[in-house]
C-alpha cells in the first residue's frame, strides 16, 4: 500500500513538473531587459567573479540600490560563472526553481490534508491541483520570466521548505527541525525581504493544527519575530534611502486605504480571472474631475467582505471549517499585507509578482472546499476533475501566452503601454477618465528605442512624459541625445547603461587561414569598414572656426596614455571628464582601441577594452577584439572566455567570427571536441571554414576518444 502511495505521488509530481516546464519553455528564448536586468546582471560588476572580495560585497552591501538580497545575487553570480551573459541559463534556473516550488506546494498541501484527516482521493485532489495551479497560474509568469525577479522564486523556495520543516517539527517534536525551519526562514529573508511574514504563516499553521496558545508556542516564535523585525527594518531603511517610499503627505489616509483595498481586491479577482495582466499597474491619473473611479470608493467594503464573509459562513455552518478558512485567508493576508500600498512603495499600485507566495493560502482554501463538496456528492467527482483539468489547460495556455510579453525590453514595456496608454481627448487637452498611465514604461521604452538607435520612437515615448509634466532630468537629457541622433543621421549612439556609446566600427577583413592565429574580424554590412573617415566630426567644438575642444582632447589623450601604463582607474576618471565634454567619447575610444589591435599594441588594447566593458557590457565587438589581443599575448584562457561571450551575444557577424577563432584557440590548447563544435558552428553561420580543417579536427577528436 505504501509503495502504491509513493508511486502515485511520483507520478503526480512528474506530471506537474513536466506541465509547468512546458508552460514556461518559451522563456528560454527571452533576452535580458533594461528593466532592472542591467542592475542585477549585465552591468553589475560584483557578480562577474566569484572572488572573496566580491562575495564580501554581495553579503555586506545593497549592490542593486533597491534592496538587500545577497542569496539572490549569489545565485546570479553562479549563473554568470558558468554562462557569462547567456540569458538562457538564467531563465532556465528560474524555471527549474519554480518547478521545484510547484512540487513543494504539492507536498505542503498533502501534509496539511493528512493532518486534517482528508481521505486519499481528497489529499491527491487538493495537493495535485493546488501544486499544478500554483505552477501554471499566469500571475506567476512575472516572477519566473523576469531575471531580476530571481529573488521571488528563490525566497519562495526557502519559504516552502521552511514550512515543511516546521510541519515536521510539529509532528516529531524534534528540535533539529525547528532550527532547520529557522535557517530556511533566514535564507528566505536573504533572498527577498517579503519573507518577513513567515512567522505569521507559522501561527496560521499552529491555528490549523489546533496547537494550544501556551508559553511554549510563544517562546518558539520569539526568534522568528525578532529576525522579521530586523529584516523588515533593514528593508524599509533601504527603500526609504533610495526614495522608493513616498512621503506620507503625498497621499491622504483615505487614498492609502482605497489604493490598498483596490490592490487586495484585484489580487483576489485575478486569481480567478488572470486576464488583462500588465508588467506595470499605475496609480489612477487624475486631471480634471479630481475624483477617482467609483470602484476605488467601493474597494474597502469589498475587501472587508472578502475577508469577513467566508469566516462568518464557516463559523455558522461548521466550526471545523472555520480553522481552514482562517488558515487560508490568514496566510494570504499575511503575505500580501505589506505590498498593498498602505505605505506607498514604488510607482505601481500592484504587481503580479506579489501574488507568488500569498496565493498558496487561497489555493489551499479553494481546493480543500471543492473536495469537501465532492466528498458529500461523490457522483460529481469525475465531472469535477474533468472540468478542473479543462480549466488547468486554460490557465496553462494563458501562462504560456504571457511569457511572450517578457521576450525583451520592447515587448514587456509595450505591454504596459498598451494596457495603460495615454489617450488624447478630442474636446479637452487631456483625457479626464480615471485610468492609470504607464509613465515609467513610457520612460524605459523611450530608453530602449534610444539604445537601439531609433530616435523617432524614443521621442514619441518621451513626449508623453513631457506632455504630462512627468519628465525627469534623465528623460530631458535623453531627449537632447535623441534630437542629436536625428540631426547627425546616426553618428551618435547610445549604450545600454544610459551613457553615450557606439557600435564598434567593423575593420577590414583580416581573416587568416585555419591553423594560424585568430584575428578574424566580423564584417557588419550595416556599418562602414574601418574607423570613421573624419574623426573630427565626433569632436566637441569650442566655437572658434569649428576647432576641436582642446580640453576634451587633453582628457581623452590622458585616458589613453594611462591605459597604456595600466592605470585603468585613473584612465576611467579621465574618461568621465572627457565624456562630460563629448557624449561621443565611447565611440572615439572604441576606434582607438581597434587601431591599437591593428598596430599590434595588444597590451594597451586589452586595458582599453577592459575599461570600455565596465561601461558597456552589451557590445559584442569589445569582447571579440579584446579576445584577439589576448590571444596575441598568449593569454589563451582569457581569449577563449571573451570569444565565448561574443558567441552567445546577439550579433550574427561576431558569432561566426568568434566561433571560428574559438575553434582555433581551443585546438591550440588540445580541446579537440569543442574546437570541432565551434568550427561546425562557424561554418553553419556562413564562415569559410575549409573541409580540410574540419576533417583534421574530427580525426584528432576520434584519436583522443580511442586513447
Amino acid at each position: 500500500m505504501k509503495n502504491i502511495l509513493v508511486q502515485k505521488k511520483a507520478l503526480i509530481v512528474a506530471a506537474i513538473s513536466i506541465v509547468v516546464f512546458i508552460c514556461f519553455r518559451y522563456t528560454l528564448y527571452n533576452q535580458f531587459s533594461n528593466w532592472d536586468d542591467d542592475f542585477y546582471v549585465t552591468h553589475d560588476q560584483w557578480i562577474k567573479s566569484l572572488t572573496l572580495e566580491n562575495l564580501k560585497v554581495i553579503f555586506t552591501r545593497d549592490i542593486t540600490k533597491n534592496n538587500y538580497h545577497p542569496f539572490c545575487m549569489l545565485s546570479l553570480a553562479i549563473n554568470y560563472y558558468f554562462a557569462q551573459l547567456n540569458p538562457m541559463t538564467y531563465y532556465l534556473t528560474n524555471i527549474l526553481i519554480h518547478v521545484a516550488n510547484a512540487v513543494l506546494v504539492f507536498f505542503l498541501f498533502f501534509q496539511l490534508c493528512t493532518r486534517l484527516n482528508v481521505d486519499e482521493f481528497g489529499k491527491f485532489f487538493v495537493a495535485g491541483f493546488g501544486g499544478l495551479w500554483f505552477g501554471v497560474h499566469p500571475m506567476h509568469v512575472e516572477s519566473v520570466a523576469w531575471i531580476a525577479e530571481r529573488k521571488d522564486v528563490l525566497y519562495g523556495f526557502f519559504y516552502l521548505w521552511g514550512l515543511l520543516a516546521y510541519l515536521r517539527f510539529i509532528s516529531e517534536e524534534k528540535k533539529k527541525w525547528y532550527w532547520i525551519s529557522y535557517g530556511l526562514f533566514v535564507a528566505s529573508c536573504l533572498s527577498k525581504p517579503m519573507a518577513v511574514m513567515f512567522p505569521v504563516a507559522l501561527l496560521c499553521v499552529d491555528f490549523l493544527y489546533r496547537r494550544p496558545l501556551a508559553k511554549k508556542l510563544v517562546y518558539e516564535k520569539v526568534i522568528f519575530f525578532l529576525t522579521s523585525l530586523a529584516c523588515g527594518a533593514a528593508a524599509f531603511y533601504t527603500q526609504n534611502k533610495t526614495g522608493a517610499i513616498a512621503k506620507f503627505e503625498v497621499l491622504s489616509l483615505a487614498e492609502r486605504i482605497m489604493y490598498a483595498s483596490y490592490g487586495f481586491v484585484m489580487y483576489v479577482f485575478k486569481l480567478f480571472n488572470p486576464t488583462y495582466l500588465s508588467t506595470f499597474y499605475p496609480y489612477p491619473f487624475r486631471y480634471i474631475s479630481g475624483y477617482l473611479d467609483a470602484f476605488f470608493y467601493e474597494a474597502p467594503f469589498i475587501a472587508l467582505a472578502i475577508i469577513i464573509l467566508p469566516l462568518w459562513l464557516a463559523w455558522k455552518f461548521k466550526r471545523e471549517y472555520f480553522r481552514v478558512v482562517a488558515f487560508g485567508m490568514g496566510f494570504f493576508v499575511a503575505n500580501v499585507i505589506f505590498i498593498l500600498q498602505f505605505i506607498s512603495v514604488g510607482a505601481a499600485i500592484m504587481a503580479d509578482r506579489y501574488s507568488y507566495v500569498s496565493y498558496i493560502g487561497l489555493l489551499f482554501l479553494i481546493f480543500y472546499f471543492i473536495q469537501e463538496l465532492l466528498k458529500k456528492q461523490q457522483v460529481f467527482r469525475m465531472p469535477a476533475v474533468v472540468i478542473l483539468f479543462f480549466l488547468s489547460l486554460v490557465l496553462g495556455y494563458l501562462c504560456y501566452e504571457r511569457t511572450f510579453a517578457w521576450h525583451n525590453s520592447e515587448t514587456l514595456l509595450s505591454d504596459a503601454v498598451e494596457k495603460y496608454p495615454f489617450k488624447r481627448d478630442p474636446d479637452r487637452t487631456y483625457d479626464p477618465v480615471n485610468h492609470g498611465i504607464a509613465l515609467l514604461s513610457y520612460k524605459w521604452l523611450g530608453n530602449y528605442y534610444l539604445d537601439m538607435g531609433n530616435p523617432d520612437k524614443a521621442l514619441e515615448n518621451y513626449n508623453v512624459l513631457v506632455t504630462l509634466r512627468s519628465a525627469d532630468k534623465h528623460v530631458l537629457d535623453n531627449i537632447e541625445r535623441a534630437n542629436a541622433l536625428k540631426l547627425y543621421g546616426g553618428v551618435l549612439q547610445q549604450s545600454n547603461n544610459g551613457t553615450a556609446g557606439a557600435d564598434q566600427e567593423s575593420p577590414q577583413d583580416t581573416r587568416l587561414s585555419p591553423n594560424s592565429q585568430p584575428g578574424a574580424a566580423p564584417s557588419n554590412n550595416n556599418q562602414q569598414a574601418g574607423p570613421p573617415a573624419n574623426l573630427q566630426q565626433l569632436m566637441p567644438l569650442n566655437g572658434r572656426q569649428g576647432a576641436p575642444d582642446p580640453e576634451f582632447i587633453v582628457h581623452i589623450n590622458k585616458s589613453i596614455a594611462l591605459c597604456k601604463t595600466g592605470d585603468t582607474l585613473m584612465a576611467f576618471r579621465e574618461y568621465i571628464n572627457s565624456f562630460r565634454l563629448n557624449p561621443n567619447t565611447e565611440r572615439i575610444m572604441a576606434d582607438s582601441c581597434f587601431k591599437y589591435v591593428q598596430n599590434a599594441q595588444y597590451a594597451t588594447a586589452i586595458n582599453m577594452y577592459g575599461m570600455l566593458l565596465k561601461l558597456n557590457t552589451s557590445n559584442p565587438f569589445y569582447y571579440f577584439y579584446r579576445g584577439v589581443a589576448e590571444f596575441s599575448r598568449n593569454k589563451m584562457k582569457s581569449a577563449i572566455a571573451d570569444w565565448e561571450v561574443g558567441v552567445k551575444m546577439k550579433s550574427p557577424d561576431v558569432q561566426k567570427s568568434a566561433s571560428y577563432n574559438l575553434s582555433v584557440a581551443l585546438d591550440s590548447v588540445g580541446n579537440d571536441s569543442l574546437a570541432y563544435y565551434y568550427a561546425v558552428m562557424s561554418k553553419g553561420l556562413g564562415w569559410n571554414v575549409t573541409d580540410v580543417y574540419l576533417e583534421s579536427l574530427r580525426r584528432k577528436k576520434e584519436l583522443r576518444k580511442k586513447k
